[in-house]
């Protein structure tokens, strides 16, 4: 990993754009006093690090009951008298992975845990963004295609990446990764210069976590499971994951949004984007205007990946589109190439896929015009002190908490969803009849 010294002199404040300095528990801000820690090995250059900590923190407690919930309902199954033995077996082995999954997911977060200014004991009402508890995981696969069995796509899509004349290893200078993943491709592309800084972003932190441990020598011990696996001894893999290679110096993993990133202008001869832009959360033209911010004059943009883009029909590109807005956001683009690359092609799963990315190289040629970016996080949230307005998502959730603390202050054990119904309607004024319907349906979406 980079030293701090040399740390300060490439990044700036993702805030303010002020100059770093190094201090005991990270760097912090000479312009607006911004403080970024450093989270194991990892700087943690996002905007707001103590919202970011607090948000994955509140996704992990998310993603442990999920799993507790799970982990009661396989025993529940395994526990049904008409099973074969064969199946009991496997579900008791599938429920020890996710046990093992998540003691182990846990003890990665430690960095996370330790110095969060949480409140200890304090019960917070949650209300789960959608699909929080499967956002900790959300990378999960990635971890073992990049350092356990997935060496040839990586090795494939490196080769693609540098099929142009215009990319060679040697002359990429001072490179960015964007969305890195769990770090394999932003490595070995590394390891194919023989000089120069490697800076891997991502702002998704359990591949990073583990990429942190690898890259310091460790062994991190995970269990996978393949999507489809081939037998029943595929069904929970046990993987001890090592780097089998010597990093050289130069290469740095950061937290960092790819978006604002922590760099100044110009301060880049290369970016490199693998399976970014259309899973990014920007219009392309946005991702453009970004990425040439921050090269130099001449500097390199380097893109392979799929469009699969999940956005409104209008700003899901096909590839003639993508070139039109590089090129107008002043960017000479190579003429477009694509390949089939293998895609999560496990050794231990009965099902493959193979998917057709598009390459470019482009270089920059001019200032694109600048493009506003909107913020993900509201003022209100960014900024304590502004007024939190009254928006629909808060008068929704007023009503759920309502109904959500009336029902759960009936239920004692005695009684029935009638005697719930009967008792809250005279309290609001609603016919009980209508309400034993909504609690039914609130009941029933309960786990268990």
């Amino acid at each position: 990993m980079e030293a701090r010294a040399t740390l300060t002199d490439l990044f700036c404040c993702p805030r303010c754009a002020g100059a770093l300095a190094g201090v005991d528990e990270g760097w912090r801000c000479g312009r607006c006093d911004g403080s970024y820690p450093t989270l194991g090995g990892v700087p943690c250059l996002v905007e707001d690090p103590a919202l970011w900590r607090t948000l994955w923190l509140r996704r992990l407690d998310d993603y442990s009951s999920g799993v507790e919930a799970r982990l009661q309902t396989l025993q529940q199954e395994a526990d049904a008298p008409d099973l074969f033995p064969r199946t009991r077996q496997r579900l008791l082995r599938v429920g020890a992975g996710f046990a093992a999954q998540l003691a182990a997911v846990d003890g990665l977060f430690e960095p996370l845990h330790a110095g969060a200014d949480l409140l200890p004991g304090l019960a917070i009402p949650s209300r789960p963004e959608l699909g929080s508890h499967a956002a900790i995981l959300e990378c999960y696969e990635h971890v073992f295609r990049d350092w356990v069995w997935g060496a040839r796509e990586c090795a494939e899509t490196l080769d693609f990446l540098f099929s142009s004349e215009r990319a060679r290893p040697d002359s990429l200078g001072r490179t960015a990764v964007y969305g890195a993943g769990a770090g394999r491709l932003a490595v070995d592309l590394h390891q194919t210069r023989p000089r120069g800084e490697t800076l891997a972003l991502d702002v998704n932190p359990l591949p990073f976590l583990v990429a942190d441990r690898l890259l310091s020598g460790e062994t991190v011990e995970l269990p996978e499971f393949p999507v489809d696996p081939d037998g029943e001894d595929a069904v929970v893999v046990p993987r001890s994951i090592t780097v089998p290679f010597a990093v050289r110096d130069g290469f740095s993993l950061l937290f960092a949004d790819a978006l604002r990133p922590p760099f100044p202008p110009a301060s880049l001869d290369t970016v490199v984007t693998v399976w970014f832009i259309d899973v990014a959360r920007s219009d392309v033209r946005q991702t453009a205007a970004a990425i040439n911010r921050v090269l130099r004059p001449g500097g390199l943009w380097l893109n392979v990946g799929p469009l699969r883009f999940h956005s409104v029909l209008s700003r899901s590109y096909t590839i003639e589109e993508v070139h039109d807005i590089v090129a107008a956001s002043a960017f000479e683009v190579g003429p477009p190439e694509r390949r089939a690359i293998p895609y999560f092609d496990s050794p231990v799963s009965g099902s493959r896929r193979t998917d057709t990315v598009y390459r470019f190289a482009a270089r920059k040629v001019g200032e694109a015009a600048p493009v506003d970016i909107p913020d993900p996080v509201p003022p209100w949230i960014r900024n304590s002190l502004e007024p939190i307005p009254i928006t629909p998502s808060l008068i929704s959730l007023g009503r759920t908490s309502m109904f959500t603390t009336g029902v759960l202050s009936m239920i004692d054990g005695q009684r029935s969803i009638a005697d719930v119904a009967r008792e809250l309607g005279r309290a609001w004024g609603v016919e009980p009849g209508r309400l034993q319907d909504e609690l039914r349906a609130f009941l029933a979406r309960l786990p268990g």
